[in-house]
């Protein structure tokens, strides 16, 4: 497995600079883009395009809160898709239904109770972002994965929430 925290010269952490993260991005794309080498030999020009795209992968991982916490499992050799497969708490669940619900209904809400559901999962969020990282940090990885599972679903809720608001916009 590729260590994405190792292409852009990081210690895997969850917590990274996003501005060194972005300045090694663009050092990277200078070094290896494809235009660059438009007159080489083609093989020249497939292992640029090949570096290429690895470098454009590794940074979307890296710039990507839960994906980034989905790597560092990874290192640590847990399988994602088995991850994602792996049933979060009755009482979780619950409550993302919930919330879910109430974003389906965001037009209809009025500005305060829009408020207070945006600050409600942007809450959940944070609080999950920070147990996984508790957990990652103890080197408790089983409770990490516990926590990711969550942190990939309000992923999805943050992103829903995101599309209500533009189209209520």
């Amino acid at each position: 497995m590729t260590n994405y925290f190792q292409s852009f010269d990081l210690t895997p952490s969850f917590a990274i600079d996003q501005a060194a993260l972005e300045a090694r991005y663009e050092q990277l794309m200078v070094l290896c883009h494809p235009d660059k080498f438009a007159g080489a030999a083609t093989f020249e020009q497939r292992a640029a395009a090949k570096r290429a795209a690895d470098v454009n992968e590794a940074y979307g991982v890296l710039r990507h809160a839960v994906r980034r916490a989905g790597h560092l499992l990874e290192l640590h050799g847990v399988d994602l898709q088995e991850l994602e497969r792996q049933p979060a708490s009755p009482d979780f669940l619950f409550e993302q239904m919930m919330l879910r619900e109430r974003v389906q209904d965001f037009d209809s809400l009025t500005s305060s109770e829009a408020s207070a559901l945006v600050s409600d999962i942007e809450s959940a969020y944070s609080e999950t972002q920070n147990a996984f990282v508790a957990h990652y940090d103890r080197d408790d990885i089983s409770g990490a994965c516990a926590k990711w599972v969550e942190f990939h679903f309000q992923q999805k809720l943050l992103d829903e929430l995101v599309r209500a608001q533009r189209q209520a916009a």
